[in-house]
């Protein structure tokens, strides 16, 4: 089962980066495949089902097969198409919608003006007080994505101003610069940095934004990630 997953994963590696790095990072309590469609369960801050499919139907079984409806409240890197099916039988307590880009090698990467160093786990709590999407992580999920990811930070005078990190599916994110020491070009670099280091780790970096969110948006663009579709993230009961 686990060999055949990562077979079909690995026929469309950008659309299913997420899944990959979240199976190599954390504990898979189930995967269930139905024709060449996947569905992976696993538990980091939540338990999170992710789905990779292209046939309407398969995703339908594949949902239908749920063991655990009651508890499976968490979808993650969920398409457009996907939506309709998940709030028809459920009710929607939140959705998280962003835009997918990814750093596809080919551009040429900056060197980094400025000292980026690693985080450290005791900073989370730090790191959570200033983040914009509270709702959505816990001071918990930070401090492990410092331990077992890629975290890196700025500092200025021994305090730390700036910060990006990894998510649990391998995403770029937690990108925050405290309001005085923007218009710096503290988050270009630290979005060059861990770009770089992604890249030289093998990994394919990707990040995900909200559409509205221009300022990041063409950060993202101007280090030379592309576009590549909406997805969502949504909990349900």
């Amino acid at each position: 089962m686990w060999e055949e997953a990562f077979r079909l994963l690995g026929k469309d590696k950008i659309r299913n980066c997420n899944i990959i790095n979240f199976i190599e990072q954390y504990p898979i309590e189930r995967i269930e495949i139905m024709g060449t469609s996947v569905l992976v369960r696993g538990m980091s801050d939540e338990i999170w089902n992710y789905i990779s499919s292209e046939n309407e139907d398969e995703f339908k079984k594949l949902i239908e097969k749920q063991k655990d409806q009651d508890t499976d409240t968490h979808f993650a890197v969920i398409e457009d198409w996907m939506l309709p099916y998940l709030k028809r039988s459920r009710t929607l307590v939140w959705q998280l919608s962003s835009i997918k880009l990814v750093f596809t090698h080919d551009v040429a990467l900056p060197v980094n003006k400025h000292n980026v160093t690693e985080l450290k786990p005791e900073e989370a709590q730090y790191l959570y007080n200033h983040y914009g999407y509270q709702k959505y992580t816990s001071v918990e999920y930070i401090a492990n994505r410092i331990r077992k990811g890629n975290a890196l930070g700025i500092y200025e005078d021994s305090k730390l101003v700036a910060w990006i990190a990894t998510h649990d599916d391998g995403a770029m994110g937690l990108l925050h610069v405290l309001p005085e020491y923007r218009e710096k070009g503290y988050g270009y670099e630290l979005t060059v940095a861990l770009t770089t280091r992604l890249c030289e780790q093998g990994m394919l970096p990707f990040i995900h934004i909200e559409e509205d969110n221009k300022k990041s948006m063409n950060l993202a663009l101007k280090v030379g990630f592309v576009k590549y579709r909406r997805i969502h993230w949504l909990k349900v009961k």
